[in-house]
């Protein structure tokens, strides 16, 4: 028996939608605006451990370059630079692992977050890996950063169940 074709469009009509996507933040503004942190900071870890981070524009200003100065000889790096509208962030772990993150909008106003989108080298066993992190500005010289870190093989489950550190405080110590 055929289906009366005006009660079923009526029900279509009537379906609930579907909430509207998340909106993707703005890669270009957020990258400008990072890119004010040129220079160099230091940070004090929960520990006490104090470091240095440093950043600088390269390759013709679009990439930011994050480096952080760890322990003599103990160094990592993120990059930062637009791939098409999203702002994506290559961080380069002294562990060995090469995580990307992309910037989302997590209803923080002044808050700039990214979460994880792929990587490599990320089955080392008894490792771990950037997964997410935020920074957040306070005014021009300073700001407020928290990462999260998964263990290597973690299901998505278990990723989303970690908590972030404890942010640390970052204080500008030198101008460009």
């Amino acid at each position: 028996m055929p289906v009366p074709l005006i009660p079923v469009l009526l029900g279509l009509l009537a379906a609930p939608q579907a909430p509207a996507p998340t909106p993707a933040v703005k890669g270009a503004a957020v990258f400008q605006e990072m890119s004010g942190l040129v220079g160099s900071w230091e940070g004090t870890f929960a520990n006490g451990r104090r470091h240095t981070v440093t950043y600088r524009l390269t390759a013709g200003g679009t990439v930011l370059v994050e480096t952080w100065a760890l322990a003599p000889g103990r160094e990592s790096m993120t990059l930062y630079h637009l791939d098409g509208e999203a702002l994506v962030a290559t961080h380069y772990c002294p562990q060995g692992n090469q995580p990307r993150l992309q910037g989302v909008v997590d209803g923080h106003l002044t808050r700039r977050s990214f979460a994880f989108r792929d990587g490599t080298n990320l089955r080392v066993p008894g490792g771990s890996h950037q997964h997410a992190f935020w920074v957040e500005r306070q005014g021009p010289d300073k700001y407020l950063r928290s990462e999260t870190y998964v263990a290597n093989g973690s299901t998505a489950a278990e990723a989303a169940a970690e908590k972030p550190e404890a942010p640390v405080v970052y204080r500008r110590v030198a101008n460009p």
